[in-house]
């Protein structure tokens, strides 16, 4: 088995080990208040906004489910990047046995 073959295989294994995936992105919101008669920063509030059905959708996040969110916007985006080497890495074993098909052309990239 040669090394592009390996990591795939690879790619394949890490890729059924994300448990959990989101799309989109959490971000944490301060705001501006008074305490005790001093204007303080308050917060984190959480945000999760995704593209969703041709818009953008948003919504408020309890702090408390914020980490759990976050490991799961971490998994789809992890995911999502396995997928694009794995696709890359398929193309490079394609383009391997195209060359040694025997063609006399040289290849346009």
């Amino acid at each position: 088995m040669n090394k592009l073959q390996k990591r795939r295989e690879q790619i394949l294994q890490e890729m059924a080990g994300i448990q959990q995936m989101e799309k989109g992105r959490l971000t944490p919101e301060y705001r501006e208040g008074m305490q005790d008669g001093k204007r303080v920063k308050l917060g984190p509030y959480y945000k999760h906004q995704c593209w969703e059905d041709g818009r953008n959708r948003s919504r408020r996040v309890p702090a408390q489910e914020a980490e759990s969110l976050r490991e799961a916007v971490e998994g789809y985006h992890h995911f999502r990047d396995l997928a694009d080497e794995y696709a890359e890495l398929t193309i490079q074993m394609t383009r391997q046995q195209t060359d040694r098909s025997g063609s006399k052309k040289k290849p346009g990239w």
